[in-house]
């Protein structure tokens, strides 16, 4: 039995084990680049195989998958994409962190360091997925906040944040007002040295601040866009110092948000078991910018019935094309032969000529007679029916808008019911 090997610190067996997974992930990106080796040269023209997948399967009983993802690791994290050398920003992840960082975009996996968890890193893939869930349309019909309009992206986000973490501007109102510089901010914004913040201002989408202590700038980035910005800390406090003008912080936060500060849910003076206290996340998740009035107001504004229907009449008569009068149709009744008999014209007659009167046109012809407002509350309910995949596609609102309508802007052939 090999002799069990004693640290005498905790530092030197943390250090053991950080060199033996850094040795892991290394021999992953050199199998990774091995792998390509038999994928790109003709290394295997002797074997027997075909190809490296065969090859790994026969030999190693990897999967196509796996040689998949040994080959996509060696591609993002070594040293010019094509080398048994592990990139020097990676080193110290593991290989689950960086087979999930392969899921990310390179702009957000380069901004991450080793002290992030498996799960934070799953928590900003998340930030991501949601904000990519979420339509250019539907972010332009939120409308920036009049209080946000005039800000800069870093302090759209500064300002979303205090408003969505009441306790936390609390801290930074007490920090900014009672010390000088930008240390003690540091300790508040990334107490654990790393920190991220996805926050969501209003008609801007999502936005991801990084903020490390060691760095002297801080790196934003608008996701929607991928594009990054970078600023100091300094910037961060300039904009901290206006909006912690008042000397009471919760009547200062009222102020600039406009509600009530929440109060805090009572603790149960009983605790039967005392539990570890949970390690505070490195990511803090977005929150709706809309609060639950905001959304009834929306319900309010976007009824579930399309413009151009039942509400039509109340909100737009001058929409409404004239009335025609519909011939009455009388009851067949016998004659004195017992023939039937028809006094008025038939029904088939009498919709042929109400469609001559009242010609269906496409729904782009329909809209051009609506007003800019009851135009946009026609497409903004109308996109409820909409597959949000297809609304970044040219060729499918050219469709849409050329598809034929009624007088009342429902598209024709569509069952009443599902109106």
């Amino acid at each position: 039995m090999e002799q069990i090997v004693g640290y005498q610190s905790y530092e030197e067996y943390k250090q053991a084990v950080n060199t033996v997974l850094n040795r892991t992930v290394e021999d992953f990106v050199l199998t990774g680049y091995l792998l390509k080796q038999g994928r790109d040269t003709d290394i295997l023209k002797n074997s027997g195989y075909s190809n490296v997948n065969e090859f790994a399967w026969a030999e190693y009983k990897l999967e196509a998958t796996q040689v998949s993802r040994y080959i996509r690791i060696n591609d993002r994290f070594s040293e010019g994409g094509y080398s048994p050398k592990l990139q020097e920003h990676y080193q110290g992840f593991g290989y689950a962190k960086l087979a999930l960082m392969l899921t990310l975009p390179d702009s957000v996996a380069e901004e991450l360091t080793p002290a992030y968890s498996k799960s934070e890193i799953q928590q900003v893939k998340e930030e991501i997925e949601n904000e990519e869930k979420i339509t250019d349309i539907e972010v332009i019909l939120e409308g920036e906040k009049e209080e946000q309009r005039d800000l800069n992206n870093l302090e759209k986000a500064i300002h979303q944040l205090c408003m969505d973490e009441p306790e936390l501007y609390l801290q930074l109102h007490e920090t900014v007002r009672t010390t000088c510089g930008t240390q003690y901010l540091k300790e508040i914004l990334a107490p654990d040295g790393d920190k991220i913040y996805s926050v969501r201002p209003q008609g801007a989408g999502r936005i991801m601040l990084y903020l490390n202590d060691e760095k002297e700038e801080v790196t934003l980035q608008i996701v929607r866009q991928g594009v990054k910005e970078k600023y100091t800390w300094d910037a961060i406090l300039s904009y901290l110092t206006l909006i912690t003008d008042q000397e009471d912080g919760r009547k200062n936060w009222e102020e600039i948000s406009g509600q009530q500060f929440p109060e805090k849910e009572p603790i149960a003076p009983v605790q039967p078991k005392k539990e570890k206290k949970r390690k505070e996340s490195k990511v803090v998740k977005a929150k709706s910018s809309k609060s639950k009035k905001q959304e009834e107001e929306k319900q309010a504004e976007l009824p579930n019935d399309i413009p151009g229907q039942t509400e039509i009449e109340k909100d737009f008569p001058e929409l409404l094309p004239k009335p025609v009068k519909m011939p009455e149709i009388q009851k067949k009744e016998p004659d004195c032969t017992g023939t039937m008999q028809e006094s008025e014209p038939s029904v088939e007659k009498a919709v042929d000529n109400l469609e001559k009167q009242n010609p269906a046109g496409s729904r782009w012809e329909y809209m051009k007679t609506m007003g800019t407002y009851a135009a946009s509350l026609y497409m903004a309910a109308s996109m409820k029916e909409m597959p949000h995949m297809m609304l970044g596609s040219a060729e499918y609102w050219q469709k849409w808008l050329e598809t034929g309508v009624d007088e009342n802007g429902e598209k024709i052939g569509k069952k009443q019911s599902d109106s």
